[in-house]
């Protein structure tokens, strides 16, 4: 994988001689195995390669063909299916092989491309400059345009350190401010920084100079829910081929590494799945898989024990029992002794260059990347959006379904089996049942910040409603197809995440591959009849029933605990948190003055840490951090 960026001057002018130093200069903070830079008049393209597999390592970009000028962040999942229909050699390197599919289907070689890729295309003779991301937009790429010149970069902070002046993006941050979710992309390619856009999923954007002004057309050339539907029957036999074969294919193509390979590993549904399909792959080539496990700190367990009602906060046994079965997991427990969820904070802000708020298990998954580094690991597997995908499926869901095809008499049935199965109250399960039923139409509950937040910023930049937009039908057991569609393909989420897996990996020299969310799995998802999710008393049927051969009893038919990762998140922070001479308090940053009655924000801060005001004092410190850097 790489980090890109550049400069092109669309006037025909030269670009400035320090363009070049200036852009780069903040990615020497990244661990990138290679440089390569192209500097040609009115052109200047850059990319910095990290060594994933062998033909990265044979990567030569920036490269020029035909007067095309042309760079990419890319790694594929379907490279003998593209060399066969671009007629390439065997030895062709990824980006070639983009490149080719590029140049033959245009637009449209999104129906042909496979993997993770941002790109980017200059043809100097029709004077027009293009750039793409992925289908999810895996690997993120930022553009802004500054008279005739566009920048463009895998960093902000390649163009921030440029281009004077850019201030931070007050629509962007008021909304992120609005709420404690980890989720801060609201407005679709909007960044925190004033003139600078993100690229939304699967799509490009075309700029080009028109009497001296630069031209912006972004368009979609991925939309699977326009086009996607789902199967009109059930067939149980055909539903299990097709999840087994699209899931175990999406798992094995994104191993491809010439270094070690590791997992993040809970003892749940989702990263088991994962675990299971690539170890056994993997041990045909006598690999090892290693694995990460959060665990909690000694003296929790010794407090509070390793279970919490539904809840597991200690998976090592049930990581280690998972292991037995596949001999070639090599696990490691992330206990972060002595650390707490603001021991990485201005790191991570400074890495991801964003004021990233989801701190309560960044320290685990901090002290897991760097584990991983260590250990040569190359591909970092995880299954973490398993919950919307693979293991998808709550009998609510199902029995909303029935009642609203009339299906009565099938309702009442599949009640009885499941509440029978697993020995639940009726009555209760009823009643809980309808009372979600009967309330999916109504507006989501927002949690907007009542702790000094200004109001007027609400009214100002419409968030609250547009933050009810974006999540109406995402939540609760009961979805629509509609609303389900719109959780597979939430673009803010995507953005997040896009963010985090491309920056992380660059710090710590890590690719995060994520086979839950992998295109075909989430598009196979949309596809699938409801009752290859839950039927028959069975939840989570994707797993539960249809990878009964990988995952093993003891994990697959738990259906009395969860696992639950950083729960000793308010042990850690109060045992290992800021000095005696200091409070929290301390690390509000003045300039959050503009979003909050700091007084206020201050008093809050000091308040004893509770589950319920941690993810809030994340925000907080996260959102101080970043502006005291980024903030003129």
């Amino acid at each position: 994988m790489s980090a890109i960026w550049g400069c092109i001057d669309l006037s025909g002018a030269d670009i400035d001689q320090d363009i070049p130093d200036r852009m780069s200069k903040c990615t020497y903070k990244y661990r990138i195995d290679h440089r390569e830079t192209f500097f040609d008049n009115n052109v200047y393209m850059a990319c910095g390669l990290q060594y994933i597999n062998k033909e990265s390592r044979c990567e030569k970009m920036p490269f020029v063909k035909e007067d095309i000028y042309f760079t990419a962040d890319v790694i594929l999942d379907n490279r003998q299916q593209l060399i066969s229909e671009t007629s390439a050699t065997e030895s062709a390197t990824d980006g070639e092989l983009l490149f080719k599919a590029w140049k033959k289907w245009g637009d449209d070689f999104g129906d042909h491309v496979l993997g993770l890729f941002s790109f980017a295309v200059y043809d100097k003779r029709k004077n027009e400059f293009r750039l793409y991301t992925d289908h999810l937009s895996n690997r993120c790429i930022h553009y802004y345009v500054d008279g005739s010149k566009v920048f463009f970069s895998t960093l902000t902070s390649s163009i921030t350190d440029t281009v004077p002046g850019i201030e931070i993006c007050e629509k962007w941050m008021s909304a992120s401010l609005i709420t404690d979710y980890a989720y801060c992309f609201l407005f679709d390619g909007l960044t925190p920084f004033e003139g600078m856009h993100i690229l939304p999923y699967g799509t490009g954007v075309v700029f080009k100079n028109l009497s001296g002004n630069v031209s912006v057309n972004n368009f979609r050339y991925y939309d699977p829910l326009s086009h996607v539907e789902q199967m009109k029957e059930f067939d149980d036999e055909k539903c299990r081929e097709l999840f087994r074969t699209t899931f175990i294919k999406c798992v094995r193509d994104v191993v491809r590494t010439d270094g070690e390979c590791g997992i993040l590993l809970s003892g749940g549904l989702d990263s088991t799945s994962v675990g299971s399909i690539a170890a056994e792959y993997l041990s045909k080539d006598n690999k090892n898989l290693y694995s990460y496990t959060s665990v909690p700190i000694k003296d929790f367990v010794d407090e509070f024990g390793s279970t919490n009602g539904y809840y597991v906060t200690d998976e090592t046994k049930d990581v280690m029992d998972f292991c037995k079965y596949y001999p070639n997991i090599k696990p490691s427990f992330i206990a972060c002794e002595g650390e707490n969820l603001f021991t990485h904070v201005d790191e991570a802000c400074d890495y991801l260059e964003l004021p990233y708020k989801a701190l309560i298990n960044h320290v685990w998954m901090h002290n897991s990347y760097a584990k991983a580094h260590e250990q040569g690991v190359k591909i970092l597997l995880s299954g973490a959006s398993g919950n919307d995908t693979i293991s998808y499926g709550k009998m609510e869901n199902t029995l909303a379904k029935l009642i609203k095809g009339f299906h009565f008499v099938e309702c009442y049935k599949q009640f009885k089996t499941y509440t029978d199965k697993e020995r639940i109250i009726k009555k209760r399960y009823a009643k809980r049942f309808l009372k979600e039923l009967f309330c999916v139409r109504e507006r989501p509950n927002i949690y907007c910040d009542n702790k000094g937040y200004k109001k007027e910023l609400i009214d100002r930049f419409n968030s609250k409603s547009e933050w009810e937009k974006v999540l109406q039908g995402t939540a609760g057991f009961i979805r629509t197809n509609k609303g389900y569609g719109r959780c597979l393909f939430a673009t803010g989420i995507l953005q997040l995440l896009g963010i985090i897996n491309t920056k992380a990996g660059l710090y710590f020299d890590v690719m995060m591959r994520d086979p839950t969310m992998d295109k075909r799995i989430l598009e196979l998802c949309l596809t699938l009849p409801y009752k290859a999710f839950a039927w028959n008393g069975v939840e989570r049927r994707l797993i539960r029933e249809y990878l009964d051969d990988y995952v093993p009893d003891e994990i697959r038919l738990n259906t009395r605990f969860r696992g639950k990762q950083s729960a000793d998140a308010v042990l850690r922070l109060n045992r290992f948190g800021i000095s005696d001479e200091k409070k929290l308090s301390d690390a509000v940053s003045d300039k959050l003055g503009k979003y909050y009655d700091l007084e206020r924000v201050k008093e809050e801060m000091d308040e004893p840490n509770k589950d319920e005001n941690l993810d809030w004092k994340a925000k907080i410190v996260s959102c101080s951090i970043f502006l005291d850097k980024y903030a003129k």
